[in-house]
Parts: structure tokens; C-alpha cells; sequence
């Protein structure tokens, strides 16, 4: 009978081999389309509006801390079937935990809330109108006398529908619309009441088209902390505040066979021994909310098939155990916002069912020991293990325009990982002249030295395990 445990806890990330806080992701200096999708198509068509194809809103300096926890707990059973096979079972009990805090500094943004359709509907009603009256004056002929301002009317004419689509496609499309727009005080704002402004001018006083005097409805103020957290919450359905989850993690069955078994051979210590396992691990636990921003799930919702190999060499009180792992991540259809890990701020029309097929992983670790006693031993180690990219593409309808395979962006990631700990092993009465129940028992501290490729958690995590043998046969 196995008990194993694990506390995990983390508030750091490696991001491309740099360590950065663990809600990096969440945070920008200046907040806008460089982490909410959503900003993009208003950049490009208040670009165009001002002339400025560079321009990028800015909701504000938002900064933002994390820290996570996650502990777990299994409990497994193992029958030896013979002196070297045993079949297992092991099923993990999962709490996962994500504190975060936020602070907005509105400073330096230029852009504030939308003030919403109904404000801008007298202003598109007047646009359109002259529109429509020049339009008319064009097809009735009323410029054809005068090449020069036939020639204005019409550039006007095709200018001015550009103009207005991109603008009503900012302020007031249902479809389209930004939630943030730039302030009426705003460098930008200015410039793009000022492109109103001159289009009104010469409609007005080089072609007889009158009555368009309104100006489009920007915010007067730039975002407070409580508009971004409507935008965020309401709009794009998304929560920071996190509750614990505590379900069960993904099960594994297996069976491991003992090669060579020479270790421990009468008064001698040390030998060489061998064995080598295979498990299944299945997708019994549940995946992160995607309405939750960092949130840690309990399982991955996929088929892993991992082979084991380890060995054990030593002599008299020194020794090494050498491990290799590969692990076949096997496809899986899951339901995910898709999106990239640097813009988590996406609404639910990015949620879509999306076919996933996780990286291979390939972990190779040494342990050397140091035994005080027959039964007991120091040990540290060190583990490296790398994954591949995922391959992602869509198994149901796809977000228009937004290719699935961002949610395999930066997937492929490696980390080297430090133990130390020390470990128990008395063999009780399965020796002979032994007395007493066999007890295995561990214990060990472990954290990432270094990591590569994409994100991974800056992890500090305790383990430990205790496992007993009871005689059936």
C-alpha cells in the first residue's frame, strides 16, 4: 500500500529561460492590444483615421502578483504477482489554490470606456444623411458645371464612406465595437475629432452639403480601475479572483518487472539491480476554467502511456540511482479559449473544441546516495527533462481568423530540476531472519534550477511517501 504526498507552491515563472513573476502574463506598462486581442482591429482602424499606423491604445500601467499552491495526495495498492512482477493502481487527491493581486495606474493612458451605441447614434445619423445628400447632389449633377468640385465631391464621397465605416466599426458595430476608445483630451482623440472636423468644413463650405455637426462620442476621462474590471469581467467573461479546487487527479495503472536483482546480497551492500515499468495515466481529473485567469487545474484531460526505467549501482555505503522516463502524450479533444500565453485577456468567442496533441516528454535523472545505515540513506539528484511542441488544430467550428495552433505557442519547454532528501528502506520479514511489516519511507525537497523554451513554474516542492507490505501469498 503506497501514501505519497506533494506540496507544491510557486509565485515565479520560468518565461524563455528568464524567471519573471507568475502573473507576468497579466500585467503590461502600457495595457492594450499587446495583451487583449480584442484592442487589435481598433488599433488598426483608429490608425487609419489618424494617419498613424503605429498607434496603440493604452489603458494604463497594470501590474500583477500570483501565488500558487498545489498539494496532492495518492493512494495507491500494488500486487507482486511473482518476485518480479507487480501490477498497481495509484489514485491522486488534488487541492489546487491561486491567490493573485492586481494594481491599475491609469497615469499615463490615453483611452478610456466606451460611451456606448446609443450616444453615437445622433452623430451616424448625421453622417449618414450627408452621406446620402451628396451621393444624390453627384448622381443629379449638380457639380458637373465645375470639373474642380465634381472632382472634391467625389474624393470626398469615397474618403468619407472609408471614414465612416472605420469609425462605426469602433464606436457602435455590435459586432466590432471597443470596449475603449481614446479620450476627447487624448493626442489621438484630438486628431481623430479633427478628421470629423475638416470632413465636416468641406462639406459643408465647398459643397453645399449642410447639417453634419456632430462630433463622434469619446470617453472624457481615461479608464478607473473599476471600467477595466467591467471590460474584463463582463465583457470578456474572465475572473483574477480565484476559489480552490479540490477534485481528483488523473489515475494510474501499471505493471513493473525487475530485471536484475543484485542488490543486497547477504552481509555485501550495494550490487546492481534493475526494473522497468509502465503505466497509463487517465484523464480522471479536470482541466483548468478557461474563465479563470492562472487557474490550475487537476488534470490534464488526456491519455499518457510512460515508461520507467531505473537502476540502482553502488557499493558498500555509496551508490546512484539512474532513471530515464519517456512519456507518449496521446491526443485529445478539449474545449479552450485560443489564444497565446502573452494575451490571456480573450473573450468566450474565442472558446472553441480543439484537437490537442501534447509533446512527448523525455526526463533522464541521477541520485546519488549516501547510506548512514543498511536502512538508511542521504540523497540528492538532479533531473532533466525536456517536452515537445504541441500540435494543435481545431475539432469543431473555428474562430474565424484566428489560427487554433496559438494554443501550442511556446509549448515546447525543458527545465533541469535539484533534490535533496533522505529515504528509509527496511525489508522487515520479506528477508529471511528479517522481523517486522517492510516499510519504504521518503522524504525530499526539489525546485527548478533552470528552464528553457516556454513558461514553467519556479516550483518549490516538498514530497514524501510511505509505503508498507502485507504477505497474501
Amino acid at each position: 500500500m503506497d501514501l505519497d504526498g506533494a506540496l507544491e507552491s510557486f509565485d515565479q515563472q520560468f518565461n524563455n529561460g528568464h524567471l519573471e513573476s507568475y502573473a507576468a502574463d497579466l500585467a503590461s506598462p502600457a495595457l492594450g492590444s499587446d495583451r487583449m486581442p480584442l484592442l487589435a482591429n481598433a488599433d488598426a482602424s483608429i490608425g487609419r483615421i489618424i494617419g498613424n499606423s503605429g498607434y496603440r491604445l493604452n489603458l494604463g500601467a497594470l501590474s500583477a502578483d500570483a501565488q500558487a499552491s498545489v498539494g496532492t495526495g495518492f493512494f495507491g495498492l500494488s500486487l507482486g504477482l511473482t518476485n518480479g512482477i507487480t501490477i498497481f493502481g495509484r489514485m491522486p487527491l488534488v487541492r489546487t489554490k491561486v491567490q493573485s493581486v492586481t494594481t491599475f495606474d491609469p497615469t499615463a493612458a490615453d483611452a478610456g470606456l466606451n460611451p456606448g451605441e446609443s450616444l453615437q447614434l445622433p452623430f451616424f445619423t448625421e453622417f449618414d444623411a450627408a452621406l446620402s445628400t451628396l451621393s444624390g447632389k453627384l448622381a443629379a449633377g449638380d457639380y458637373d458645371a465645375n470639373p474642380t468640385q465634381k472632382a472634391l465631391a467625389q474624393t470626398t464621397l469615397t474618403d468619407a464612406t472609408a471614414l465612416r465605416s472605420d469609425l462605426f466599426g469602433v464606436l457602435a458595430d455590435p459586432a466590432t465595437a471597443s470596449p475603449a476608445l481614446p479620450t476627447s483630451a487624448s493626442a489621438a482623440g484630438a486628431a481623430l475629432t479633427g478628421r470629423v472636423t475638416v470632413l465636416q468644413s468641406t462639406l459643408a463650405s465647398s459643397l453645399n452639403v449642410t447639417g453634419f455637426t456632430e462630433a463622434p462620442a469619446l470617453p472624457q476621462t481615461v479608464f478607473t480601475s473599476d471600467e477595466l474590471a467591467q471590460v474584463i469581467n463582463n465583457q470578456l467573461d474572465l475572473r483574477t479572483s480565484q476559489s480552490p479546487v479540490s477534485f481528483r487527479g488523473d489515475a494510474e495503472v501499471g505493471a513493473a518487472i525487475t530485471l536484475v536483482d543484485g542488490w543486497d546480497r547477504g552481509p555485501k551492500r550495494g550490487g546492481f539491480r534493475a526494473a522497468l515499468s509502465g503505466l497509463v495515466r487517465l484523464p480522471t481529473g479536470v482541466r483548468d476554467r478557461s474563465d479563470r485567469l492562472l487557474d490550475i487545474g487537476t488534470g490534464d484531460e488526456q491519455t499518457d502511456v510512460q515508461i520507467d526505467l531505473v537502476t540502482d549501482i553502488g557499493g558498500g555505503p555509496i551508490g546512484a540511482r539512474v532513471t530515464g522516463s519517456y512519456v507518449r502524450q496521446l491526443p485529445s479533444d478539449i474545449t479552450a479559449r485560443v489564444t497565446s500565453p502573452g494575451q490571456p485577456y480573450v473573450g468566450p468567442e474565442r472558446l472553441a473544441l480543439v484537437r490537442r496533441d501534447p509533446g512527448d516528454i523525455i526526463a533522464l535523472g541521477v541520485q546519488p546516495f549516501y547510506r548512514l545505515a543498511r536502512t538508511l540513506a542521504l540523497k540528492a539528484g538532479v533531473e532533466h527533462w525536456s517536452r515537445g511542441e504541441d500540435q494543435v488544430s481545431y475539432a469543431g467550428a473555428a474562430v474565424p481568423g484566428v489560427d487554433a495552433g496559438l494554443l501550442a505557442v511556446e509549448s515546447k519547454v525543458n527545465a533541469t530540476l535539484l533534490s535533496i532528501g533522505i529515504t528509509y528502506a527496511n525489508p522487515g520479514a520479506l528477508r529471511p531472519g528479517g522481523k517486522g511489516l517492510p516499510v519504504d519511507a521518503s522524504w525530499s525537497y526539489e525546485r527548478v534550477l533552470r528552464s528553457g523554451g516556454g513558461r514553467t513554474p519556479d516550483t518549490h516542492a516538498l514530497k514524501g511517501s510511505l509505503r508498507v507490505y502485507f504477505g497474501l501469498w
